[in-house]
């Protein structure tokens, strides 16, 4: 199973439709639950604990491990573990996130938004869908 975690509301609502709309498609592929977490350092920290425990936590992260789109399609659809990517707010995360230890991941070496970064993520978890499923949208 694949959680997105998005820290902070969207300003931006045409990202925001977006984003959600790659969430639809996707859902018909696999599932993929995102829950939007308010930008509260105790409560994210007590939900990086709960979660730690349950799979393997990823922070979305500039200067993460770096994979092309072969390798996280290869790497998310083979994980024999739950994946819990967080996708961080404006500020990146917490003090008190870096307390709990997680697999830093790029989605690219140039600097997007934080709600660019969630739309990317679910493209790219789109693309790796349809590639496990043999649909033409990886092309």
């Amino acid at each position: 199973m694949v959680y997105c975690y998005f820290v902070g509301k969207f300003k931006e609502k045409r990202l925001e439709q977006l984003t959600f709309e790659f969430h639809k498609r996707l859902l018909a592929l696999w599932p993929v639950t995102i829950v939007q977490v308010l930008e509260k350092p105790k409560e994210i920290l007590k939900l990086l604990e709960a979660k730690c425990k349950k799979g393997l936590l990823v922070s979305l992260d500039a200067h993460g491990e770096k994979k092309d789109s072969t390798d996280f399609t290869q790497w998310v659809t083979q994980s024999s573990q739950d994946l819990h990517f967080f996708a961080w707010g404006a500020d990146g995360p917490p003090p008190t996130a870096l307390k709990v230890k997680m697999k830093s991941l790029s989605l690219s070496p140039m600097t997007f938004s934080h709600e660019m970064a969630r739309f990317l993520l679910l493209e790219q978890l789109y693309r790796a869908g349809a590639t496990l499923k043999g649909h033409p949208y990886p092309r």
